[in-house]
């Protein structure tokens, strides 16, 4: 049975439970959120300890993009050394996917914490990550090398094993019926 007035008495409580708590509002100009670490937003050139770009030019980002807005342009020298002529970068287009960034397989990208895209001007809109530069040449990495192991922790060398004598040749199998030849 259903008591006429219940709703409004729910929604009363409601009101009154959010007239206590604090206020959430970020006066925004002033004030700013501390965005999460996996927060995606623009694209930027992450760099290493030197402070050199990491892009090594295998065009993995331009491949991966679903909307075509990174644009990678270079040149391959004769001694096969790659060259970035521009790299540029479209925001005005980008869906802030991040497959871009999980192409990459030298972490030469990354999702920037620059949430203020807004541009005037639609012809900035479009960014230019490197210009003319050479690119990165990929760290290989280097396997890890055992220490020499002493004659005690050498493991017994094995005994040699015998080799199975070879299986004489078997004839095909006819199938029931003959096979006409």
């Amino acid at each position: 049975m259903r008591i006429y007035g219940t709703g409004i008495l729910k929604s009363m409580l409601i009101a009154y439970r959010n007239m206590l708590r604090k206020p959430i509002t970020v006066q925004y100009p002033q004030e700013k959120v501390e965005l999460p670490e996996r927060a995606r937003w623009a694209v930027a050139l992450d760099y290493d300890e030197e402070g050199q770009h990491k892009c090594t030019g295998c065009l993995a980002c331009v491949r991966a993009c679903p909307d075509y807005v990174l644009d990678l342009q270079m040149t391959t020298a004769e001694d096969r050394s790659k060259h970035i002529d521009h790299y540029r970068y479209e925001i005005g287009a980008c869906m802030m996917c991040g497959l871009c960034v999980e192409a990459c397989p030298f972490s030469a990208i990354k999702m920037s914490h620059d949430y203020e895209l807004a541009r005037i001007d639609p012809d900035t809109l479009t960014v230019d990550l490197l210009t003319d530069v050479p690119a990165a040449v990929p760290k290989r990495k280097t396997p890890a090398v055992e220490p020499a192991k002493s004659a005690a922790e050498a493991p017994a060398a094995e005994e040699p094993v015998a080799e199975a004598p070879a299986a004489e040749p078997t004839e095909p199998a006819v199938p029931e019926g003959g096979a006409d030849v």
